[in-house]
């Protein structure tokens, strides 16, 4: 739309018009059968990858995706109460990161229709990388160069460089000591 009104200005030397195209034109790659719903709470941040068949959803909060960051195949994530994802974060095919639970305590409605509760935003530091299959629960921070073995649900805050795996994730090992 703006580069519609720039190119009406009368006089505006082509290279202006290209560099102003150059300016808007994004970044980043989201394939074409990804799905973002609610596009304006979504960012996505230079060279960011979304791959096929990606499903984003968020209502009313937002969902920031960093630098560098690669969501792969299949993934899902539900905005809910928030969802941040750092720079240089690799997050492999068919993984399930939701930012909110159905209220199941309450037994007047159907599940289905009793609202949503949560314990804040989801929030994955930089540099973390996350296999395949794994579920994020919401309020969970993951720390910076931490890594999440594939298969894993991760109900708790994983501390940076730690290693954690398992249904619920436990801490299995922590890089700086490999090293």
């Amino acid at each position: 739309m703006i580069l519609k009104k720039i190119r009406k200005i009368p006089g505006l030397p082509r290279k202006m018009i290209n560099r102003v195209r150059k300016l808007l034109t994004p970044k980043y790659f989201v394939h074409k059968t990804a799905q973002l719903e609610k596009k304006e709470l979504i960012s996505i941040k230079d060279h960011a990858e979304i791959k096929d068949y990606v499903i984003i959803r968020t209502y009313s909060n937002p969902v920031t995706i960093g630098q560098y960051t690669q969501l792969n195949p299949f993934t899902v994530i539900y905005g809910g109460s928030g969802v941040y994802i750092g720079d240089n974060v690799m997050i492999a095919p068919h993984c399930m990161i939701a930012a909110g639970d159905h209220d199941l305590k309450q037994l007047e409605k159907p599940m289905r229709f009793a609202g949503s509760v949560t314990k804040g935003p989801i929030i994955i530091e930089d540099n973390v990388w996350i296999g395949a299959n794994v579920t994020i629960t919401s309020g969970v921070r993951i720390g910076k160069d931490s890594v999440v073995a594939a298969n894993s649900v991760v109900t708790k805050d994983v501390a940076p460089f730690d290693i954690v795996g398992g249904v619920p994730a436990k801490v299995i090992g922590n890089r700086k000591r490999m090293a």
